[in-house]
């Protein structure tokens, strides 16, 4: 009897069928990664812009500091609204004079905490951000 060299058919299809396996594998495993670098390069496209934004409420909060705040805006495709609302108001701590008894306390509240919400839009995807900023009003001379 003769030996033979080689691979059997059935040998030749286990391999077949485990190479396949893990050719498909790796072709759903690099789908999904591509779909999921996609929606990294929406996040990072639509918050990109975020602190500018911040930057633009945080000014408009300070130039007028009012009970509430509003606006809307584009920047860079990336649409926003925001609205500020204020959590709480404040005044300076009091003076004290040594050559007086008294203190001469300003109960006039003056700082205000604002709660500011924030929501970015970028091709289909929205972003909601929330952030708290401080302002205060000028000195009444």
């Amino acid at each position: 009897m003769k030996h033979c060299r080689g691979l059997t058919l059935v040998e030749v299809l286990i391999a077949a069928v485990i190479l396949f396996a893990a050719l498909s594998l790796s072709a759903v495993t690099i789908q999904t990664l591509r779909q999921s670098s996609a929606q990294a390069g929406k996040v990072i496209k639509t918050l990109q812009p975020a602190r500018m934004i911040a930057l633009t409420i945080q000014q408009q909060i300070r130039t007028n500091p009012q009970d509430t705040l509003s606006g809307s805006g584009s920047l860079e495709n990336v649409s926003f609204q925001w609205q500020a609302v204020v959590i709480r108001t404040g005044s300076a701590p009091p003076r004290f004079d040594a050559g007086t008894v008294s203190s001469g306390a300003d109960s006039i509240e003056r700082f205000r905490l604002y709660q500011v919400e924030l929501q970015l839009s970028f091709d289909g995807r929205t972003e909601q951000l929330q952030f708290k900023e401080l302002a205060w009003l000028p000195p009444a001379f």
